[in-house]
């Protein structure tokens, strides 16, 4: 398949690069970082919630780097009054990025180069897998600027590590090294290759994904998604009502099959 690009916005661009992956792509602004505005972060959500409903896996990339989190040049040129405002637009669009993640129905990588900080690390933290290049950094940054943290970034660290490790993180003198978000558990895979390649490691990374259907993907986020919040007895039933629905599917249907037949399920 040739790659089409589609652009949300001049910073934002979605390449189906194969019929079952896509890349949302946020570009940096000339001569800075890749911060965003409220703008950019609903092209972002526009691009992930097309993406998802064509492509299996979807790829959150930034160019030169993840993301660093708003833009905090503009804010400081803007009158104290009037900061608070802005920033509530930030974080309401962003709230709808980190919930059109998890709603996708398509499994969402996170792909890190350079620095993810702010709400960056924090749309990172949202997605299903992170991948990571090596000289990745992971920056929740909030502390040190006065600002106490959003993108649901506390959210996933404390269900990931445990309250007490979120706040040693929120409140870390220096950023985390890849290697260090990776024995922490917030990183799947660390690539140690050139940046050049690391969109190949990180294709090759994603491709096993690719074979399952957009359904089995969407109903398995959404069981994982509620046993962090659930008690066990409301999880036992949601978890029953998937299954004795996903038993009648005809997706089931050719799983058997194919697991009998010893052939993969074909899953088109």
């Amino acid at each position: 398949m040739t790659t089409r690009t589609d652009r949300p916005h001049d910073r934002v661009r979605v390449e189906y690069r194969s019929d079952r992956v896509a890349w949302v792509v946020l570009d940096p602004e000339e001569g800075s970082a890749n911060s965003f505005t409220t703008l950019v972060v609903d092209a972002m959500r526009e691009g992930v919630e097309a993406a998802a409903e064509r492509a299996r896996v979807v790829v959150l990339r930034g160019e030169g780097g993840f993301a660093v989190g708003a833009d905090l040049r503009h804010l400081r040129e803007q009158a104290p009054g009037a900061r608070s405002a802005t920033v509530d637009d930030i974080v309401s669009a962003s709230n709808d990025l980190v919930t059109a993640i998890r709603s996708a129905p398509a499994l969402v990588v996170a792909a890190v180069t350079g620095v993810a900080a702010g709400g960056g690390f924090g749309f990172a933290l949202a997605c299903d897998l992170v991948v990571a290049h090596e000289e990745a950094r992971f920056d929740a940054a909030y502390a040190r600027i006065g600002l106490t943290p959003d993108n649901a970034t506390p959210f996933f660290l404390a269900r990931l590590l445990g309250p007490y490790r979120a706040r040693e993180v929120l409140f870390a003198p220096d950023p985390l090294s890849a290697r260090e978000a990776q024995d922490l558990g917030l990183v799947s895979a660390v690539f140690d290759g050139s940046p050049a390649a690391f969109d190949d490691d990180v294709a090759a990374f994603v491709a096993p994904f690719t074979r399952y259907p957009s359904s089995l993907v969407s109903e398995t986020k959404a069981l994982v998604d509620s046993a962090l919040g659930t008690d066990l007895e409301t999880h036992l039933g949601l978890e029953r009502e998937a299954v004795v629905a996903a038993s009648e599917s005809d997706r089931f249907a050719e799983g058997l099959d194919a697991f009998f037949d010893r052939r993969d399920p074909d899953w088109a």
